[in-house]
């Protein structure tokens, strides 16, 4: 599980004490609706807002563009991640993989957003227990 070193999961957004044992009962609940299908409120907002954007034509992505992507690139990342989570559970990947799966993947979306070639063969090998899940 990736906590970033504001004490954050790079997962949910919480901001999680991985001491605390209330932390830790909220942040498994999270994951648990997360794991099921469910995405972060910050993931729907920007999908919702690029589909609107397209949906309406209307000069909406060149706006969005400086809102979300100069803002935090790390929303569209989760959004790829959560994207392939819907394709893997469609396709039968366990639910108890989510953690780990999330973790890798990001780890991987890190990667080819940085151009690393050298750490690329590295992130791929980290999701290849998954490939059967991809589609």
């Amino acid at each position: 599980m990736q906590i970033n070193e504001n004490g954050e999961c790079r997962v949910c957004g919480l901001m999680y004490d991985p001491s605390d044992e209330g932390d830790i009962k909220t942040h498994k609940t999270i994951h648990k609706k997360l794991a099921s299908g469910v995405q972060p409120r910050k993931v729907r907002e920007f999908s919702k807002a690029f589909g609107w954007a397209v949906a309406c034509n209307d000069g909406g992505l060149d706006r969005l563009k400086s809102d979300y992507i100069n803002s935090d690139p790390e929303v569209g990342k989760l959004a790829i991640a959560f994207s392939w989570w819907s394709r893997a559970l469609d396709y039968g990947v366990p639910v108890k993989d989510f953690d780990s799966y999330m973790d890798a993947h990001l780890k991987f979306i890190d990667v080819l957003a940085s151009k690393n070639g050298d750490e690329e063969r590295s992130a791929r090998l980290g999701i290849k227990k998954w490939e059967r899940f991809a589609g």
